[in-house]
Formats: C-alpha cells, structure tokens, sequence
C-alpha cells in the first residue's frame, strides 16, 4: 500500500509541485536580477550626483547636458549587461528545470535501469 501511494503521489502532486518549484525558481532569477526594473530604467542617468537644473551660461547647461547623455550611455551598457546575464541565468534555470521535469517520472525505474546496463555489459 505504500508503495502504490508513493507512486500515486510521485506521478501527480509531486511532479506538479516540481512544476511549481521550477516556476518559482525562474521568477526568483527575474526578480534577483531585476530584469523589469532595469528595463524600465534603461535611459536613466546612472549614478549621477547632481541631478536637476543647472544655473549658468550656455557653456555651463550645455556640459551638464553632455554629462547627463553620457551618464545616461553608462547607464544603459550596465543596466543592459545586467540584463543580459539575468536572461542567461534564466535561459539556464529553464533548461535545468526542463530537464528535471523530464527526468522526474524516469526516477523510480532507475534501480531497474542501472541493474539491466550492468547485467548487459557483462
């Protein structure tokens, strides 16, 4: 009785809770590296000190303006080098999770497999 409650819940719950897990696992990559946030913020000045209004001659506003484009082009190559390495490690979690979920329903006839390669390979 055991065991048929083992397999009952190995073929139905507890592959939709491996499911579920790898679901999370992949949002908790999103999330970890903020994928939606720096998208939203892509242009965004990037550590910029001074932010605001500048008071001056034309040279003045005319060089804040050029510090904030490039602070703006820095900003983007980090946020899109984040953003990169995000997808990556999302790319690598899916194929983990992929792979998991295939190799789920083949985990209690592994004994059986094992012992029948052995047994040929003699």
């Amino acid at each position: 009785m055991l065991f048929i409650a083992l397999f009952s819940w190995w073929y139905t719950a507890g592959w939709a809770q491996l499911g579920e897990r790898a679901l999370k696992r992949i949002a908790g990559v999103l999330d970890f590296f903020s994928v939606g946030m720096l998208l939203k913020s892509l242009f965004a000045p990037f550590r910029q000190i001074s932010v605001g209004s500048v008071q001056g001659s034309l040279s003045v506003k005319l060089r804040a303006w050029g510090d904030k484009q490039i602070s703006r082009a820095i900003g983007a190559m980090v946020r899109l080098a984040v953003i990169l390495f995000g997808l990556i490690g999302v790319l690598i979690m899916c194929l983990v999770s992929v792979g998991l979920l295939v190799l789920w329903p083949l985990v209690p006839a592994m004994p059986f497999i094992v012992f029948f390669v052995v047994i040929g390979m003699q």
